[in-house]
């Protein structure tokens, strides 16, 4: 059984993560696509939505090793064991962290223009994207979001691998997956309608005024 989209399993994701009512919560996508899942919790809590933006530091593959990533306001947080395991040295390091840094920074042109970031710092956050397949993005966002002082943090996705859950979910306070799979190749795949997030739309979901309680069909 697939989603029939990103909205119909945002819907789901937040009938589970329910009881955060009043918790003021912040809710964050992300991606694009994990901004459209996070849009749907955001109005059921009745909490501020936004979108997290991180530049990943990664060495080329078949496939890219995520050695860590770079957050907004210029913090660094490094995969250690990963560096160590590829035996990177520093002048690469310090070349593909450039490399982040300048992504990050088309980034925040895009969206930092005419969007302010939350305020994250003590608060509850939960973390939504459109799904898990190896969890690297979710793990360095995790430690993003530690390093930014928050005081939980609640991962939301509708579908992951299982062994990743079970690995994310030592990562987290709270994990919410309504569908583990034993192997997950593409998250694409659990979906009937998967298209491509384009700046623009997710642009407007950030502008858009929240729902009220009574417009939220749950």
């Amino acid at each position: 059984m697939r989603f029939r989209d990103r909205r119909e399993a945002g819907e789901r994701l937040a009938l589970r993560l329910r009881p955060l009512r009043g918790d003021r919560s912040v809710v964050l996508g992300l991606s694009e696509g994990g901004l459209v899942v996070a849009g749907e919790i955001a109005d059921v809590l009745g909490a501020p939505l936004d979108i997290l933006l991180t530049g990943r530091i990664e060495a080329a593959g078949p496939p890219p090793t995520t050695l860590g990533a770079v957050g907004e306001g210029g913090l660094v947080v490094w995969d250690h064991d990963a560096i160590r395991r590829f035996d990177i040295d520093p002048a690469e390091l310090a070349r593909l962290l450039d490399e982040a840094r300048a992504g990050l920074s088309r980034q925040v042109a895009v969206y930092r223009r005419t969007v302010a970031p939350a305020a994250i710092a003590g608060r509850t956050v939960v973390l939504a994207d459109d799904g898990a397949a190896t969890g690297t993005t979710a793990h360095t966002a995790i430690r993003v979001l530690r390093a930014r002082q928050v005081r939980r943090i609640v991962l939301a996705v509708p579908v992951a691998q299982a062994d990743v859950v079970d690995r994310l979910a030592r990562e987290v306070d709270q994990f919410a997956c309504l569908r583990p799979l034993p192997w997950l190749h593409a998250v694409g795949n659990s979906y009937r309608k998967f298209p491509a997030v384009a700046d623009t739309e997710a642009l407007a979901l950030l502008h858009r005024e929240p729902r009220l309680p009574t417009e939220v069909r749950h």
